[in-house]
């Protein structure tokens, strides 16, 4: 019998059920995971819009986030090894909390915001919740950069500056790919819905700003700051930058289905704040904006890998 060459034993199966029967029962547990918190949210949607009850969503993700965090950890001591996942997960944790905790009691960065007890335990004023976030987020963006386009962690550039520029180039992408999750999120957690109907108090930002300045907020004044959304390219594009430049190496593991991972937690982060931003829409209308923008940001990337898991996972013509 032929022996296969590296690249044909790297290449995909024609079919979903070859790639399912290739995954290791590791592959398929994280698969699992995600697929089960899909079904758990689609379950939980039901059941908000059948009782009206706004915000249900929004308060079982958290449970979901700390989950996805581990499944993002494994996931990458998989496909990459000890020493990137240690490193990438310990500048995500040190460079989101040096800029949450300059945020909330500087204002650098994302504006003049504030947290509550709402997004539970906090260290410096700044919730822990959000840290797991996005470690979660900068993940998933980091690998969707990669996936779609079979990079798998190889760099480019023979030179010091070309090897500057390609890093900078998967940190921008990164950084825009988390800024458009943010368009919608954001809105959704400043709502005023959460303390006209659940009682709770969400975060809020001392001036506002002319991001949808419709939106119905419970402290502070309306709207939303622009550089916010500056400050959530900025960040990611740091810690990504100096990942891809001194830490990134090749993927041990590619043109698995395993690697599709990272793109369904996106795909998730989207269904969950989407069905969040439409139940809690019923008291702010102007939410729908913000799901409006939300799915002309994400849903192109969404699209695109869709797009890859068919061609990847069905039979040629």
């Amino acid at each position: 019998m032929k022996e296969l060459t590296k690249d044909q034993a790297q290449r995909p199966p024609h079919t979903l059920s070859q790639a399912v029967e290739a995954s290791t029962p590791t592959d398929l547990s994280m698969i699992g995971i995600v697929l089960f918190f899909y079904l758990f949210v689609s379950v939980i949607f039901v059941i908000s819009w059948a009782g009206h009850i706004a915000g249900l969503q929004m308060q079982v993700a958290a449970l979901g986030m700390m989950v996805l965090y581990i499944v993002c950890i494994w996931h990458s001591l998989r496909v990459k090894d000890v020493r990137q996942t240690v490193a990438f997960f310990v500048l995500a944790w040190a460079g989101t909390f040096f800029a949450e905790y300059m945020g909330a009691n500087y204002g650098w960065f994302f504006g003049e915001y504030n947290y509550t007890e709402t997004l539970g335990p906090r260290i410096g004023g700044v919730s822990v919740l959000i840290i797991f976030t996005w470690g979660v987020m900068l993940y998933v963006a980091f690998m969707v950069v990669d996936w779609p386009m079979g990079l798998g962690g190889k760099k480019r550039g023979t030179t010091w500056y070309g090897q500057v520029s390609w890093s900078a180039l998967i940190a921008a992408a990164t950084g825009f790919l988390l800024c458009a999750f943010d368009l919608m999120v954001d809105p959704v957690f400043v709502s005023g819905v959460w303390m006209d109907v659940l009682g709770w108090e969400p975060f809020w930002w001392w001036k506002g700003g002319t991001y949808l300045p419709e939106l119905q907020v419970w402290q502070g004044a309306g709207g939303i700051p622009t550089t916010n959304f500056v400050g959530w390219v900025v960040v990611p594009f740091i810690i990504i930058f100096v990942f891809q430049l001194f830490f990134q190496q090749r993927d041990r593991v590619t043109e698995k289905l395993v690697n599709a991972i990272p793109f369904l937690i996106y795909g998730y982060l989207y269904y969950t704040i989407i069905g969040a931003a439409l139940e809690m829409s019923w008291y702010d209308p102007g939410l729908h904006q913000a799901v409006l923008i939300g799915t002309f940001t994400m849903g192109p990337v969404i699209l695109l890998g869709a797009i890859k898991l068919f061609k990847d996972y069905s039979r040629p013509a």
